[in-house]
């Protein structure tokens, strides 16, 4: 009851992605179970939990051979949860305050490099034909605006400005915001709805399957890492990956943070400066390969 009432304000009230709530809704119901199985009773009343309880749950992942970050994000998970409770007056305080967080290395965003990235647009990697046009499409939207997958699936006709040059994106929590694209994309999009309309496909998205069906996250991770294993070695190479590299290229080429910030539809500075860390490695080596003293 007390967890259909939370999910329900992630969803209406905060306006969390479905995938963010889907996330929280499974941290959440993986702590139940476990203090289910340790008072071996099919209900159990999460007001009545105490600290240890939640103490006795990360022994039980660590255990388990969860990552530090997986155990992070699951306390930030259940700690939201009993705020919740709290602000409802249903528990007089949060038992997650006396639990520390897992420290966790700080890992940079793995992004391509920009001599290798460019090199898939200019070799002819892409059919000419639907799906040709289509993936390539997927490849130039995800790193030439940098929006995030579900942001690209959701994406439809109506939103497309060809005469700006512009596509109107709706990020988490139903925030709009317009980013720009390239002029080399303006064709592409035409020639591709062409191909669409040749079709008859009456879906209102504009990057459709084969058969003329909405996308769907797996389809895209497989258009990505098909042509990315093209151009780079990385171990990574998904759609977040093309984000990062439109991120990291904007900064390494002059871009302001604030506007990177914009574009990204980042709600805080914060998420938008680890991409600093990227440009300064970058600016490290320089330094050392080119000052005497270095």
């Amino acid at each position: 009851m007390h967890i259909d009432a939370y999910l329900k304000y992630l969803q209406f009230e905060r306006r969390y992605s479905a995938h963010t709530v889907s996330a929280y809704t499974d941290d959440i119901y993986q702590f139940t179970d476990f203090v289910k199985s340790q008072v071996q009773k099919d209900e159990i009343d999460l007001t009545k939990i105490d600290f240890r309880t939640i103490r006795d749950w990360i022994i039980y992942l660590y255990n388990n051979n969860q990552s530090p970050r997986s155990i992070k994000r699951k306390i930030s998970s259940l700690r939201k949860f009993y705020g919740f409770l709290l602000r409802e007056q249903l528990i007089a305080s949060n038992p997650t305050d006396k639990i520390t967080l897992p420290k966790t290395d700080n890992k940079l965003p793995e992004f391509i490099k920009q001599d290798e990235i460019l090199k898939l647009f200019d070799n002819e990697f892409f059919s000419n034909d639907f799906s040709g046009q289509r993936d390539q499409l997927v490849i130039e939207l995800l790193y030439g605006t940098g929006i995030r997958l579900s942001e690209l699936i959701n994406l439809t006709e109506k939103d497309i400005n060809l005469n700006n040059n512009t596509i109107k994106v709706l990020g988490k929590r139903n925030k709009e915001r317009i980013i720009p694209f390239p002029k080399s994309t303006n064709l592409l999009i035409k020639l591709y709805q062409e191909e669409k309309a040749k079709k008859d496909f009456k879906a209102p998205y504009l990057i459709v399957t084969g058969k003329g069906a909405k996308s769907y996250p797996k389809l895209i991770y497989r258009i990505v890492t098909k042509y990315l294993t093209f151009i780079t070695t990385n171990e990574k190479k998904s759609p977040h990956t093309l984000r990062h590299s439109y991120a990291t290229h904007l900064l390494n080429n002059g871009a302001d943070l604030n506007a990177i910030k914009e574009l990204l539809g980042h709600a805080n500075l914060s998420a938008t400066q680890i991409y600093t860390h990227n440009t300064f490695k970058k600016l490290n080596k320089i330094y050392k390969q080119a000052h005497p003293r270095a």
